[in-house]
């Protein structure tokens, strides 16, 4: 299965999508940031990255447009709640625009969680 980066600065919400990918099958690496993303990036190689798009200390748009400049070939599964005071739809247009390959609202299931990674990671491999 697939090596996983997983990136989200709210405890729970990490667990709980930790919870989903090792169910899947998957390996994963998680932080709670996009800031602390950038060395674990650069000293390991992962599969994929799920990142949620707005935190603190490195938001999520920041990291996927830098993954996606460096052409490093990582696709990007983007996890989104909303970003403040504004509709749930400008997220998933902002992940879009800065390169994710995958955009999944919260809350996110684990069988659209799965389906999300396994599709990005075969389209990779294409």
């Amino acid at each position: 299965m697939a090596s996983v980066l997983l990136v989200d600065d709210v405890m729970i919400a990490r667990y709980t999508l930790r919870l989903f990918l090792e169910r899947g099958g998957h390996s994963v690496t998680e932080c709670g940031g996009g800031d602390e993303a950038i060395p674990i990036l650069s000293a390991q190689r992962f599969d994929v990255l799920v990142t949620d798009v707005w935190m603190a200390g490195g938001d999520g748009l920041s990291l996927i447009r830098r993954i996606k400049t460096a052409e490093l070939g990582l696709p990007v599964v983007a996890v989104t709640g909303g970003a403040p005071r504004a509709p749930q739809e400008y997220s998933v247009d902002e992940a879009q625009k800065a390169g994710a390959d995958r955009v999944l609202m919260k809350p996110v299931g684990l069988d659209e969680l799965l389906r999300a990674v396994a599709e990005v990671t075969a389209e990779r491999l294409d």
